[in-house]
């Protein structure tokens, strides 16, 4: 069920001993302690960050390191023998027993022959992120999405890393596109930094950005990006499916969740998964403003989209039917977030979606798999790169309460 809201003196010495011992199996880099998916106590983790980051970067804010390129000077503190730095390579770097690499490349090559799934992806996946209360509130406090904000900049930077985790190689410890995911790892504990020396965060039973909030995108990001695929007509066999879903729990991990919120299995995966999304789950104002946002932003960028708001609206309407999030215990995600019914304008988008789905017979063929295994990725690759205008993503966090969160 979803968490009920508490104030700061409700938080009980036995949670809080709870919390601690969380907080110091999270100091332990690549730690792997797993308990029966029952036993997981979410509501601790809730209330848990990212100590290992966290630690770095207080350290590199105190010696001033904060400018330049964030994650080569990590690795200079690490190659001095720092401990915070040493400590946080061996956690970000560690590959965890569930994972093969190999196992990864069936769904990037679904995800490489689907991209009008994989660019619709964010009238669902935004909105569902923004049902967990705690990651509506960060998002609306760093103003990027909201009036004002750099929309289309922020959209085509998300999906540099999107794009670059379809390069299994790449994503490997090391490589350019993990390189990129570790750069947001370093952007989130940024901001959560910045909230926490604010002041004003007003949710006393959860963690900016914490750790069942980076765990449950394993499932918005994973098999529910899946389900847009299939909604827009992409073919998944199930082999796909997991594969892509492994790599979003790698991500999630590279994030810094703990393997404890993340399973050992893609069947244990989706047990706690259920978990964890219900247990954040909640609506609220700000998540119904930064929807709106989400539709005001998408409905000024003429590519991909080129749709007025109402098409944008039955968009989200139609992909946060039940049968596509699958796993929460609310049957009206759209009306917690307050989308309309719209019945003409979802007709014309499952209309969209039906002709597509026998377009995409066509991926069927070995001859097209092949194209898009070739020359899918170099194309998603370009599109991303021509909408930033040549200027690569920065993953520097944003200003918080009028203060920078990157100095």
């Amino acid at each position: 069920m979803p968490r009920t809201p508490m104030t700061t003196s409700e938080i009980t010495t036995d949670l809080s001993t709870r919390v601690e011992a969380l907080v110091e199996l999270a100091r332990q880099p690549a730690a792997e302690v797993y308990v029966p998916v029952d036993d997981v106590d979410v509501e601790a983790w809730t209330l848990v960050g990212d100590p290992l980051c966290e630690a770095l970067l207080l350290l590199m804010r105190e010696r001033k390191l904060m400018g330049g390129d964030i994650y080569s000077n990590a690795r200079a503190l690490e190659a001095a023998g720092v401990a915070e730095a040493v400590a946080f390579f061996q956690d970000v770097e560690a590959v965890p027993s569930w994972l093969d690499f190999d196992s990864l490349r069936a769904g990037a090559s679904m995800a490489r022959r689907n991209p009008v799934g994989l660019m619709f992806a964010i009238h669902g996946c935004l909105p569902m992120t923004y049902l967990d209360p705690a990651t509506a509130h960060v998002m609306g406090s760093t103003g990027r999405l909201a009036k004002g904000g750099d929309f289309k900049r922020r959209y085509w930077e998300t999906a540099t890393g999107f794009v670059g985790a379809l390069d299994v190689v790449g994503m490997m410890p090391g490589g350019e596109r993990w390189i990129e995911w570790v750069r947001i790892r370093f952007l989130h504990t940024m901001i959560r930094l910045g909230i926490q020396r604010s002041g004003q965060w007003p949710l006393p039973e959860a963690m900016p950005i914490g750790q069942v909030a980076t765990a449950a995108s394993t499932h918005v990001f994973g098999p529910f990006r899946v389900n847009i695929i299939k909604y827009f007509g992409g073919i998944v066999s199930q082999e796909e499916l997991e594969s892509f879903c492994l790599m979003w729990r790698w991500i999630s991990r590279i994030e810094g969740a703990n393997n404890q919120l993340l399973g050992r299995t893609h069947e244990e995966q989706q047990r706690l998964q259920e978990r964890l999304v219900n247990f954040n789950y909640g609506s609220s104002d700000a998540a119904e403003r930064m929807t709106r946002d989400v539709v005001t932003g998408a409905a000024t960028m003429r590519f991909p989209f080129l749709m007025p708001k109402r098409m944008h609206r039955a968009v989200i309407r139609n992909l946060l039917a039940p049968d596509l999030v699958e796993i929460f215990e609310s049957d009206d995600l759209p009306g917690d977030l307050g989308i309309p019914r719209d019945l003409p304008a979802e007709v014309a988008v499952r209309t969209v979606g039906l002709v597509l789905a026998v377009l995409n017979q066509g991926t069927r063929l070995t001859l097209v798999r092949s194209a898009a295994d070739r020359w899918g990725l170099q194309f998603l690759e370009m599109v991303v790169r021509r909408q930033l205008g040549g200027v690569a993503a920065q993953y520097r966090g944003a200003p918080v309460g009028g203060r920078p969160t990157d100095q």
